[in-house]
């Protein structure tokens, strides 16, 4: 299969910007890991360079749509959060996110291996495989497993619709060489609801634990986090350039125990390049976790 060699990286840029969150009320403006080209169980440094999340299906041509469309921007309400870097921030209980152009990718591996598990639970490892080194022939074959792709995007569709969330599963090919769901249109702040309530949805236990032991792709942004439960993805644009997204619950400072707060966040790389994008969103992690006790508790 042909691999995507990234742009060479720029200098990364990492924006944090020290402000006080206002106690009384707050906005925040609102990835997947998924497996590089290479052994899925190596986890993925900011210094090792990356192919994207998919491996192409067929050496189609480069692809020059998708299906992921823009959420509408919300730059004041990023601002009074603070934040001052190029990822895109979506906290659950909290109005508004963050605009952002870039496909859920393998992050969508999270409601299929619950759709999949509750259908056939000896499906459990490829679940494991598809969540904690995102493999993607693994998650084909959970996908495959729910029917039809009109079948299997209406059974997603419905544990997405579990966990308080809407989202437009993608059930065909729109983008040669990338799953259909990997394209689907999922908001950043539709994607947050979901994690909140991730741990409330019939069945959600094993690919919570797996997604508490992320292997491949969990060296960066919410894998920095100790106790964060997360998936994440990437892929490049119709261009070559990587966009990255991460979705999950990250612990209260004080413990797991107390409780966690339910985000989603996204960057398109600055310079187009896979690391910067890492950087970007390892510093937008590192400012949620800097604020996780002044914001909203996940529902479960």
């Amino acid at each position: 299969m042909p691999s995507f060699t990234s742009p060479s990286p720029s200098p990364l840029r990492r924006g944090l910007v020290a402000a006080v969150l206002c106690a009384a009320s707050v906005t925040v403006a609102g990835c997947t890991i998924g497996e590089v080209e290479r052994d899925d169980a190596i986890v993925s440094d900011p210094s090792t360079p990356a192919q994207q999340d998919e491996k192409p299906k067929s050496r189609g041509p480069q692809p020059t749509t998708g299906a992921s469309a823009p959420e509408k921007p919300q730059e004041e309400q990023h601002g009074e959060l603070g934040y001052d870097g190029a990822a895109a921030i979506a906290v659950a209980g909290m109005g508004g996110a963050g605009e952002t152009t870039v496909a859920p990718w393998s992050t969508a591996k999270v409601p299929i291996a619950i759709a999949a598990l509750r259908k056939d639970p000896s499906l459990q490892g490829a679940m494991t495989q598809a969540i904690q080194h995102s493999d993607n022939a693994a998650a084909e074959t959970l996908w495959g497993s729910l029917g039809s792709p009109e079948q299997a995007a209406e059974a997603t569709s419905a544990v997405i619709r579990e966990g308080s969330s809407s989202a437009r599963v993608e059930s065909q090919v729109v983008r040669p060489g990338f799953s259909s769901f990997g394209q689907s249109d999922w908001s950043l702040s539709a994607q947050a609801d979901f994690a909140s309530h991730l741990r409330c949805i019939r069945g959600s236990e094993p690919v919570v634990s797996a997604m508490g032991n992320i292997g491949n792709g969990g060296g960066y942004g919410l894998g920095t986090i100790p106790g964060a439960i997360f998936k994440g993805g990437w892929g490049p644009n119709a261009a070559g350039a990587y966009g990255l997204r991460q979705f999950g619950l990250i612990p209260k400072s004080d413990g797991a125990g107390s409780g966690y707060v339910a985000v989603a966040i996204a960057v398109e790389s600055p310079d187009g390049s896979y690391e910067a994008g890492q950087a970007e969103l390892t510093a937008a992690a590192e400012f949620l976790r800097s604020k996780v006790d002044s914001l909203p508790e996940a529902a479960c």
